[in-house]
């Protein structure tokens, strides 16, 4: 008997319509496999027959031949396990089961029979047509995640015997519709372990230009001596920035769930506050960006709608460095390989700190710099000229005078700087509507001109700097989207010559 189930693969973070066809006939007993399975497809009939014996059913004993269709399309991972399963007890007429073609199925198997649950659940719903009566057949594990897929009907099963008993009685019968996301996250209840700027002493200069690249979602670099506070004011940002929409929730918990490798797949969450991703400077090119034989997301798109923190910048790999310059432009990653091309959303604030030479201190007044001239200016150029003009605000951090230690905590908190953070951001989400755009970094030259709203002062005013400072076109039009964020912070409809003044301020450090 033939019988086909649908189903879904991962390619990238995208879902795949898989179906699977079994074959089973009288002849000499035997298992083939066909599609292009990888290792663990392959083994997925091992797991299979022990979970279907473990249900007292019998699937042995016929000429099986399972083709994965279609079947140029390499198919991994364990979510076929499900529906091979069910493809086996219906062909070999074990079950009935009714609306077969309204089904779709994702889940790995034990060989007691409990289904686990698989990576990139959230994809596999978001891939579905919500408009027709399909309904999804998951292990209740993945429920958190396919439950923000508002419209979707889905059945959860713990087991392969509670799914074939759900499914003998009709899924229509127990579907339930998926409620959306429908809450919405305090970043004060879940940042609990998020630093507070009142807790920094003195670098108001360093407070400010985080308030300004949060405020407008700019990539920053910090650059001071040693133990100056570099990597806390970074740590100290996701407090003031503001806090995620719906589709920003979405978009990132199905990157997360696309990447899972190993852990604890059922203590899955949405992620529901910005990310923070902050990889060791020993990262790979892979790791950071992305790729490898499976085609995970990297720590870039891990980092999308949050902060990708690259402490001890000169540190890390060169190629490393420079394979962030296309996301940190055009806000996605493109991967290519023989089985085609993956492209991976990694819209995210770039933020970076360094030592301004090999020893650290020829920015502290009160330690001598050891380093010779040309070290320190080998050091400096591990950044490169095209990745340093791609990061709009550039600040060094001073040594904090040990006699401000004693009003720590008294400082600014960040409930306060996040309030002025979020007027600005709504100011932008208004000048925003119908374009695409969310954040004054993301605007593109020409918007960036009209609205900055230059008079032909402040214009001759931004050149003359711009000129006199070498930047680039690129640089010219950061620094005006710098200026429109700062201009924002205070509420001007109009860009002003002390808005172009500070960002001119951001775009070098003093080494």
């Amino acid at each position: 008997m033939f019988r086909r189930i649908r189903s879904y693969c991962l390619f990238g973070i995208k879902a795949v319509p898989v179906c699977v066809e079994v074959d089973a006939s009288q002849g000499l007993p035997g298992f083939t496999l066909v599609g292009l399975p990888d290792n663990a497809v392959r083994e997925s009939r091992e797991r299979v027959v022990s979970a279907i014996r473990s249900i007292d059913k019998v699937v042995t004993g016929f000429r099986t031949t399972v083709n994965l269709s279609p079947a140029d399309l390499r198919k991994e991972g364990s979510a076929l396990d499900l529906p091979l399963a069910i493809g086996l007890l219906v062909a070999t007429g074990e079950i009935e089961v009714p609306d077969l073609d309204k089904l779709v199925f994702a889940g790995e198997l034990s060989l007691d029979g409990l289904l686990k649950p698989v990576r990139g659940a959230l994809s596999i719903a978001m891939a579905m047509d919500r408009k027709s009566d399909n309904i999804l057949v998951i292990p209740s594990a993945n429920e958190p995640e396919v439950s923000l897929v508002e419209g979707l009907r889905y059945v959860c099963a713990s087991s392969l015997k509670e799914c074939v008993e759900i499914l003998e009685v009709g899924a229509d019968r127990r579907a339930v519709w998926a409620a959306g996301l429908k809450f919405r996250t305090d970043v004060a209840a879940c940042g609990r372990d998020i630093p507070d700027f009142k807790n920094v002493v003195g670098m108001d200069g360093v407070k400010r230009a985080l308030e300004v690249a949060a405020a407008g979602a700019h990539n920053f670099l910090l650059v001071g001596s040693p133990g100056a506070g570099k990597t806390l004011c970074a740590k100290c940002l996701p407090g003031i920035l503001p806090e995620m929409s719906d589709d920003e929730i979405l978009e990132t918990t199905r990157i997360h769930s696309c990447a899972r490798t190993s852990g604890d797949l059922s203590a899955f969450r949405p992620v529901t506050v910005r990310p923070f991703r902050s990889p060791h400077h020993s990262a790979s090119m892979v790791s950071l960006v992305g790729g490898g034989n499976r085609l995970r997301p990297g720590e870039a798109s891990l980092a999308h709608n949050g902060v990708l923190f690259l402490d001890e910048l000169p540190e890390f790999n060169r190629s490393v460095l420079e394979a962030l310059r296309e996301p940190m432009e055009d806000g996605s990653i493109s991967v290519s390989r023989i089985s085609g091309t993956v492209v991976w959303p990694a819209r995210f604030m770039m933020g970076a700190a360094m030592n301004p030479c090999p020893c650290g201190y020829s920015m502290d007044p009160k330690r001598a710099c050891t380093c010779l001239p040309e070290a320190r200016k080998r050091y400096q150029e591990r950044i490169s000229g095209p990745l340093l003009d791609r990061i709009d605000i550039q600040v060094s951090v001073p040594p904090v005078d040990a006699s401000l230690f004693a009003g720590a905590g008294n400082g600014e908190p960040s409930s306060a700087i996040r309030e002025r953070v979020l007027m600005a951001r709504n100011l932008q989400r208004e000048r925003f509507k119908g374009t695409g755009f969310k954040s004054n970094a993301e605007m593109s030259s020409e918007f960036a001109r009209e609205a900055c709203g230059l008079t032909s002062k402040t214009e001759n005013f931004a050149i003359s700097a711009a000129d006199k400072m070498g930047l680039s076109a690129r640089g010219y039009y950061r620094l005006l989207k710098v200026s429109r964020t700062i201009a924002d912070l205070r509420k001007a409809p109009q860009v002003e010559i002390n808005d172009l003044a500070e960002a001119l301020r951001y775009r070098s450090f003093r080494s």
